[in-house]
C-alpha cells in the first residue's frame, strides 16, 4: 500500500496530451505502465 500511496500523486500526460493523476485511472480500472526508451 506505500507504493500505491506513492504513486498516486504523479501526473502523466495520456494519449491526447491531456495531464491526468495516476490516482484517477486506476479508480476506473486496473492499469498498465508501459515506458519505452527511445534510442536515437
Amino acid at each position: 500500500m506505500r507504493t500505491v500511496k506513492k504513486l498516486s500523486g504523479i501526473e502523466l500526460s495520456d494519449w491526447q496530451g491531456e495531464r491526468v493523476r495516476l490516482e484517477a485511472l486506476w479508480k476506473e480500472r486496473p492499469v498498465v505502465l508501459v515506458f519505452i526508451r527511445h534510442f536515437g
